[in-house]
């Protein structure tokens, strides 16, 4: 099998398996690259999930978490909506086939070039969070559709804070208002990011409270308020908290509390993660191992092992060193025994380290590892660095699935 090519399987099957398929395929060829599947039944299971916990709130995928070209064009074949954040995210979506107005351009700074390239090819809805912005998309883009971008005025326990960077206070929110109303510029509704991987239960029904206090703003300055986009945040890993399901429940209520269904604002969110993160498994092989004794060594205090991946490449995700760096044998056979070490990626750099005093059973030079969720964050971060070879992708999917829900044709591939 060509590695740039899908894998129709009679049926689903873990994404073990797979990675041990590829596994033996590039070791009989003696390939010793890094390596990363794609189960393309787990982002049309996710997407139909997401429709069925939120059936009020529209999706529009966040390109920047991963843009492989198969899985994008998977979403859009599904009916997915995009949130787009440069030129080069929308040329992508555009040249699928989707149309402009299943298009966001959800980049509260847009860079002028970028912004007349939306122009031209009529993506006209997009979020602001400054006078400066305003300016700009006057001057550029006077027809464009706005979404005002507010931060909460609460602190979330979050794993990226995007209100570091983006959006404006509530304080703020009634002079940028009238700033655009001034302007004649057409301001439709408000737009939040609670954080990326947000931690905190109570973000959404807080911001969504707060969203419906701006949204009275913008009608009381004459606004033609239509649109509530609640952003991303959502996690990934069913074992993390909180769940999909634990903010549906929240988003969904207070949606009729504060947003309901007969005052007819269409509702959208951005997630990224949720769709893809789990999706995508990796395999390494290990290139290096190093045994650390103790001070008489009479006992193993520490194992380092150096594998062909790192942060640097696919796993530039793994920011903190801790638990959620997540991997395991290829290979079955029985182990009982297990040692703290570290993992090290390929690179010459101090910094290209994946975990630290984790705990894992001794495995030698050569061993294949498979590493879990790797779909968020990893393909569109990886760089070049040492010029270490990237990771060789395969995709897997069903055959119902490809054929029949996803309606693809051999050429499709």
């Amino acid at each position: 099998m060509d590695y740039n090519n899908v894998l129709i399987v009679d049926e689903r099957r873990p994404r073990e398996e797979y990675i041990r398929k590829q596994v033996k395929y590039q070791t009989e060829l003696e390939i010793d690259d890094p390596l990363v599947v794609v189960d393309i039944d787990e982002v049309v299971e996710r997407y139909r999930k997401w429709n069925k916990l939120l059936p009020r709130v529209e999706l529009f995928y966040a390109l920047k978490c991963n843009n492989d070209e198969k899985i994008a064009k998977v979403l859009a074949k599904l009916g997915s909506s995009f949130d787009c954040a440069s030129k080069e995210e929308i040329q992508q979506i555009l040249e699928l086939g989707v149309d402009p107005s299943r298009i966001i351009y959800a980049n509260p700074c847009k860079q002028n070039s970028h912004l007349s390239y939306a122009k031209e090819h009529n993506v006209d809805l997009m979020t602001f969070d400054s006078e400066e912005e305003l300016i700009k998309i006057k001057m550029l883009y006077g027809t464009a559709r706005l979404l005002l971008r507010f931060r909460s005025s609460h602190a979330y326990k979050v794993t990226y804070d995007l209100g570091k960077k983006f959006g404006c206070t509530i304080e703020e929110a009634t002079d940028l208002l009238i700033s655009a109303k001034e302007k004649g510029l057409n301001v439709i509704g408000v737009s939040f990011h609670v954080g990326s991987e947000c931690l905190s239960v109570d973000a959404f029904s807080t911001s969504i409270k707060e969203a419906r206090m701006i949204f009275d703003m913008g009608l009381q300055v004459g606004c033609a308020m239509e649109i509530l986009d609640i952003g991303g945040g959502f996690r990934g890993r069913e074992v993390d908290r909180p769940t999909i399901e634990e903010n549906a429940d929240i988003i969904n209520q207070s949606l009729d509390e504060y947003f309901p269904e007969t005052n007819g604002v269409k509702i959208i969110a951005e997630p990224g993660r949720f769709l893809v993160e789990t999706a995508v498994s990796a395999g390494v092989i290990i290139i290096g191992r190093k045994f650390v004794y103790n001070h008489d060594k009479t006992n193993t205090e520490h194992v380092m092992y150096n594998i062909n991946d790192g942060v640097y490449g696919s796993f530039n995700w793994v920011k903190e060193i801790t638990d959620g760096f997540c991997t395991s044998p290829v290979s079955k056979k029985l182990r009982t025994e297990k040692h703290a070490s570290t993992i090290w990626g390929p690179t010459c750099c101090c910094m290209d380290c994946l975990a630290i005093n984790i705990q894992l059973p001794l495995m030698e030079v050569g061993e294949w590892m498979n590493v879990s969720f790797a779909g968020a964050y990893s393909f569109c971060l990886s760089t070049s660095f040492n010029n270490m070879p990237p990771p060789r992708t395969y995709y897997f999917c069903s055959h119902d699935t490809w054929f029949t829900q996803l309606g693809m044709t051999m050429q499709s591939r």
